[in-house]
Order: C-alpha cells, then structure tokens, then sequence
C-alpha cells in the first residue's frame, strides 16, 4: 500500500469522522480533540516506521 493511498484513506475516515461528530451533536471541542486525535493515528501510521536515511546519511 503506497504512502498517497494511506493519506487517502485516513483524510476519508477523518472527515466522515468530523461530519459524524458534527451530526450527533457532539461539542465542538470534544469533536476537535477526536478529529485531532484521528489526525495524529494518521500521521503515525504515514510515518511512524518510515526513515529517511536508512543509514545512508552518515
């Protein structure tokens, strides 16, 4: 699975999560802290094992 499929499929789980929350009538600050907690799974699951370097830096 590409990195750009990975994004793709966390920004739709992300948003339909917003839109969720926003519908049910959750707060807007419980709604942020879950949508910014899914953000964060996101970013760790990009790029959480990816190195840049690889050992090849030094």
């Amino acid at each position: 699975m590409t990195m750009t499929f990975k994004a793709l499929i966390w920004a739709g789980i992300i948003i339909a999560t917003a839109f969720y929350l926003n519908g049910i009538g959750m707060s807007q600050g419980a709604s942020w802290g879950i949508t910014s907690g899914l953000a964060g799974a996101a970013w760790g699951s990009i790029y959480g094992g990816h190195r840049p370097c690889a050992g090849e830096c030094a």
